[in-house]
């Protein structure tokens, strides 16, 4: 497939929740150099802004993405910077989507094929269709599929598992991927956007400071870096944080918590 010059990322806000979108219909959604850092400097963007409470990630169409553009491989995956040093943006990437404090969730329809379900799993939510196609495919173009992708594979999967889907590059049924674990939730086809708006909900509803402390120390539980002194001074924080004071206060009083003007 040639490249797409109109491949892209669309960014927008309704409510409390940002919605990042793919847009490369030509290639189904596979990610270019330009998108790559279009997306990096969206997570940056929202992670700071304190109207948005949750961030979708999704494919425009019918697809949610083919992975890397092939014709854009080296750039994405092998940049080198002015000083010859190599770059990852698939990497950097998935490092910036983990790392955001707001609650992401993935909503994968139709292919996901490649890194794409990398991307998918560096969202702290995988909302899948029953529609959905999946395969991971590095072995067939001779590529070795990034690192945070096969540690979270086997990590979520088994080494087993993790190895019949790289080495043999097949397509497995979304049936299959649900009960491997490859996606948080999967629903049909025709439930995809109800279960969405109910889930954004929950999550809206929810106390931000809970959210990302609760992401965070998931996070350094994963990595095997929660630390005895971490796990203290969020303890001291715990105790004393607002939200806390709001959701005590709103329970006590029979009401639903206000966090709206917490999220800072």
């Amino acid at each position: 497939m040639g490249k797409d010059n109109n491949a892209r990322v669309g960014v927008g806000i309704a409510g409390s929740t940002a919605v990042v979108r793919l847009e490369n219909p030509g290639q189904f959604n596979a990610l270019t150099k330009d998108m790559c850092l279009q997306l990096v400097g969206a997570f940056a963007g929202l992670a700071t802004n304190d109207e948005v409470a949750s961030i979708v990630v999704r494919g425009a169409g019918r697809n949610f993405c083919a992975g890397i553009a092939i014709d854009e491989m080296d750039q994405v995956l092998f940049d080198r910077d002015e000083d010859g040093e190599l770059i990852n943006h698939f990497d950097l990437l998935d490092k910036i989507i983990v790392g955001c404090p707001k609650p992401t969730i993935a909503v994968v329809e139709g292919n996901c094929f490649g890194g794409a379900w990398q991307l998918a799993s560096a969202c702290d939510i995988q909302l899948a269709s029953d529609n959905v196609r999946i395969a991971i495919t590095p072995a067939r173009i001779g590529l070795v599929f990034p690192r945070p992708g096969i540690e979270r594979l086997v990590h979520a999967l088994g080494e087993h598992r993790a190895k019949y889907l790289l080495l043999s590059g097949a397509e497995v049924s979304i049936a299959e991927a649900e009960r491997w674990g490859m996606f948080t939730k999967v629903v049909s086809h025709g439930q995809l956007e109800e279960q969405l708006d109910a889930l954004l909900g929950q999550l809206a509803a929810n106390s931000p400071y809970s959210i990302a402390r609760t992401k965070e120390a998931i996070n350094l539980v994963s990595a095997g870096e929660a630390t005895d002194s971490w796990w203290e001074t969020l303890w001291e924080e715990n105790g004393a944080n607002a939200d806390l004071a709001e959701g005590r206060s709103a329970f006590l009083a029979r009401r639903t918590p206000d966090y709206s003007g917490l999220r800072k």
